[in-house]
């Protein structure tokens, strides 16, 4: 009777007390200790943690992010490569097809060839079995505006330098015509040479950067300052036959170094780096 009192008595003593109880279980205890923490986490702490956690989560993201760039820029490089050689091979044989049809027409009416050209570079590309198609991506999308940019500036400036060289046709004297037309071709080649330039920067290949800037500005050079006009007048002779000979045809020979050097190399070397 006696213990069962003095049980009684003392029993607020064990609740005070549980981690001296045999009674209690091992979870219990741990509870009752955090309870008792006489040094609990404060704001800051859990304010630090917080910070550390984003930290480590965006450098993260933004590793994920740039591995995804790198692998898409590969992925549009291929793609690029083998749109660039199938593209200058078909120009190089376009040019060689208008540059016999203008010989054997003797006029320059196979220059409306070009139109068909676009054509020729989709059946090809479509009909192409290592073509690869580039997934929807930032450096696809700017490489494909690149190219459209150039297509439409190219078309504008085609049909107003057609209509201008046209009226000045009518309008003007012969010797007048030459200080007024517009010369299409080292127009054209620049552009391009633009374009392939501006293509390497975005896929940040330097030497596709250097093949456009040759490419282009060699090709320019060589139309504008008639380089090829005079190595075919010293070599075949400078004469009125001749000189009717090589106009309409000397344009496709621009065309054709600039789809060499310009397209189907590069397009080529851009293809077999990207495997």
């Amino acid at each position: 009777m006696v213990y069962i009192i003095n049980l009684i008595t003392f029993a607020p003593s064990f609740e005070h007390k549980p981690s001296s109880s045999p009674f209690l279980q091992e979870g219990d205890e741990d509870k009752s200790n955090k309870s008792f923490n006489p040094h609990p986490p404060t704001k800051n702490d859990k304010d630090m943690e917080t910070i550390e956690n984003n930290e480590l989560t965006a450098e993260r993201s933004l590793e994920i992010i740039t591995e995804q760039i790198e692998q898409s820029r590969k992925t549009v490089s291929k793609s690029t490569g083998q749109a660039l050689y199938v593209a200058g091979l078909s120009m190089m044989a376009m040019s060689i097809i208008i540059a016999i049809t203008n010989y054997l027409m003797e006029s320059s009416l196979g220059h409306l060839l070009w139109f068909v050209l676009p054509l020729v570079i989709w059946m090809a590309q479509k009909n192409n079995k290592e073509r690869e198609h580039a997934p929807v991506s930032l450096i696809g999308s700017l490489v494909g505006k690149t190219w459209w940019t150039f297509a439409t500036f190219t078309l504008l400036f085609f049909f107003i330098s057609l209509i201008w060289n046209y009226v000045a046709a009518r309008l003007c004297e012969p010797g007048a015509l030459i200080h007024l037309q517009i010369r299409v071709t080292p127009v054209i080649v620049l552009l391009m040479g633009m374009t392939v330039t501006i293509t390497g920067h975005i896929l940040r290949s330097r030497w596709l950067v250097a093949f456009g800037v040759i490419a282009g500005i060699g090709t320019f050079l060589w139309e504008w300052l008639g380089i090829g006009k005079t190595l075919f007048m010293f070599l075949a002779g400078a004469s009125p036959a001749n000189l009717c000979i090589c106009t309409p045809i000397l344009p496709c020979l621009t065309f054709l170094l600039f789809a060499f050097f310009g397209l189907a190399l590069p397009g080529y070397l851009l293809k077999r780096q990207s495997l």
